[in-house]
């Protein structure tokens, strides 16, 4: 009866904490618009998630991707973290060589191994008057990949490309609020 007594108190413990609220913490949520007033079938679409690529995608084939920003360790830039938030994190980010780095869907970015002369980045965004840019110097520029899609890409402007591209900007959207359930 004695190991009764010890256990009582544990099982009160354990009610009061089953009966705790689960903290959650409010995410404002953005979607990614692409604004390219040269090109009217591009303007105005949105970045969508397309079997773990990123780009702009026929409409009734994909949704917009939401995404929520998280402060980065590096001085005035962001991350971006894809929602739903998940067990694996998943972050936009910027691979490929440095000269032409394309917009993509990272799991666990800090892991990420880029290879030889590539680099990896998804802590670099900066974000002022509703747009997207990189803390290094250059521009957003639209590429077509077949159909009705289009693949997203930074340049410095030294990258040596095809002249199928379109300029553009990639603009932050509210897409309302996300919960988080979070520590």
């Amino acid at each position: 009866m004695k190991w009764l007594d010890s256990l009582l108190p544990l099982g009160i413990l354990t009610s009061f904490v089953s009966a705790a609220p689960i903290v959650e913490r409010q995410l404002d949520l953005y979607e990614l618009q692409i604004s390219c007033p040269a090109n009217k079938k591009l303007d105005g679409r949105f970045i969508g998630l397309k079997n773990n690529t990123l780009g702009v995608f026929d409409r009734d084939d994909v949704s917009p991707v939401k995404v929520y920003t998280v402060d980065s360790e590096k001085e005035g830039c962001n991350e971006l973290h894809t929602y739903p938030v998940g067990i694996v994190d998943h972050s936009i980010g910027l691979l490929g060589p440095p000269d032409l780095l394309t917009l993509v869907d990272m799991m666990n970015p800090r892991s990420i191994n880029p290879g030889d002369g590539d680099i990896a980045q998804w802590d670099t965004f900066q974000l002022s008057d509703g747009k997207l840019t990189n803390d290094a110097e250059g521009q957003w520029l639209a590429f077509p990949s077949g159909g009705d899609a289009w693949k997203v890409k930074w340049t410095d402007g030294l990258a040596v490309v095809t002249t199928d591209f379109m300029v553009v900007d990639v603009l932050l959207k509210s897409a309302g609020e996300g919960r988080y359930n979070g520590d």
